[in-house]
Formats: C-alpha cells, sequence, structure tokens
C-alpha cells in the first residue's frame, strides 16, 4: 500500500514540476515588446499634457501681468498686501470677515493646505486678542479642510468657481460676499497665493476696509471726481 501512494506522490509531483517552472519563466519576447509599446504611449500622452500644461500657464502669466496694473490703485485705497508668515494680524478690527481663494482640485504642492493653515493661524491669534472672525471660502477643498476646523465660523462657501479669472468673475464674487452679510463686518481679509513660478508660490493677505469716514478718514481724498 504504501508504495502506490509513494509512487503517485512521485507522478504528481512529476507533472507540477513543469507547471511551476513555467510559472516562474521570463516573459515572452511578445511581452516584453508589448510592455515597450505601452511606456512609450505613456510617454507620448505625457509629453502631450505638457506642452497643454505650459500653453494654459503662459496664457495665465499673461492675464495676470495685464492685470497688475489695473489694480495697482487698490493699493493707495486699502494699503499693499502682507506676508502671512510671521504676521501677528494685531491690525485688524474688532471684526473681520476672512474669505480664502482656493481651489475646487487637490493641486499639488500644498497650495490649497497652506492657505488653510494661514486661517487657522490667523483665526487663533484674532481669537487670543479678544476679536472675532468669521469665514467665506472660495473652493471646495478649502471648505472641506476648514470645516473640520471651524464649521461654526464658515459663512458662506463657492464652489466650481469657473477660470480664468476675470472682472465679471470677481464681480459675482464681490456680490455674493455682500449678499452673504460682508458689509457688517469691520473689514473683509483676503488670504491668497501669490504666484512667483511654476515651482514657488508666497502666502499673502490683504485687508479691505469700508470706504466710510469723515475728515482725514474719509476715503478717496487723493481724488477729484
Amino acid at each position: 500500500m504504501l508504495p502506490r501512494i509513494a509512487q503517485h506522490a512521485t507522478r504528481a509531483a512529476a507533472r507540477a514540476a513543469p507547471r511551476s517552472v513555467i510559472a516562474r519563466g521570463m516573459a515572452t519576447e511578445k511581452q516584453i515588446w508589448n510592455q515597450i509599446q505601452s511606456t512609450k504611449n505613456i510617454q507620448k500622452i505625457t509629453s502631450s499634457m505638457k506642452m497643454v500644461s505650459a500653453a494654459k500657464l503662459k496664457g495665465d502669466e499673461g492675464r495676470r501681468m495685464t492685470a497688475i496694473s489695473f489694480n495697482n490703485w487698490a493699493d493707495a485705497l486699502n494699503g499693499p498686501p502682507q506676508l502671512v508668515e510671521d504676521a501677528t494680524f494685531e491690525e485688524l478690527p474688532q471684526r473681520s470677515l476672512i474669505v480664502t481663494l482656493q481651489s475646487d482640485k487637490g493641486l499639488c504642492g500644498g497650495i490649497n493646505s497652506f492657505i488653510t493653515k494661514s486661517v487657522k493661524n490667523c483665526v487663533a491669534a484674532l481669537q487670543k486678542q479678544g476679536k472675532e472672525a468669521d469665514i467665506a471660502v472660495i473652493g471646495d477643498k478649502g471648505r472641506g479642510q476648514l470645516r473640520r476646523a471651524y464649521p461654526e465660523l464658515i459663512q458662506v462657501s463657492m464652489t466650481e468657481v469657473m477660470s480664468p479669472g476675470n472682472f465679471t468673475l470677481a464681480s459675482a464674487l464681490a456680490s455674493e460676499l455682500i449678499a452673504a452679510g460682508a458689509g457688517d463686518y469691520d473689514a473683509v481679509v483676503l488670504m491668497y497665493n501669490s504666484f512667483k513660478n511654476a515651482a514657488t508660490y508666497t502666502q499673502m493677505y490683504k485687508v479691505i476696509k469700508p470706504f466710510s469716514g469723515e475728515g482725514e478718514d474719509e476715503p478717496l481724498l487723493a481724488y477729484e471726481f
């Protein structure tokens, strides 16, 4: 009985041995050629995507440079933007609305998360100073990140904002903020990324105060109508 069992086991091992060798064998020439062609196709797709991205970036840079000259007058009204890094936010009034400019998609390099971190630092600093702050979010990614930290402070959120940015888009966003009660605050604080190059950007904030006042505080004194 035992010799028969051993004989059957030997035959089964002999039949299984060629299969295991085939399974562990190297790829055939046809398989290697197919893999090479697949890699080449991916390279072509990646190259095309790079060309499209470079064209979009060039167009955005051109529109940005054109818009800078039209925006210089805003610095005379509200002062130049400030760096978020190492900011104390002591110049902000008692009640502020923080408006974050982010995106609907998850961009690489922390573009959205850096703004979220800046907002958290600003809110913490204002609360420590005994001041109040609410948040208005532009961009779905920012809404998702800030909702986990300050759900009670978010007054309004705007998503699916179409690009590229232009005056019409800015006017529509401003109208939405005003309708949400932005005029009831002592100041509106814009937090955004300032573009340097494709790999570098800095976080900035700009304080916009109401155009109201008398005497030396009256706005637009330098302009004649």
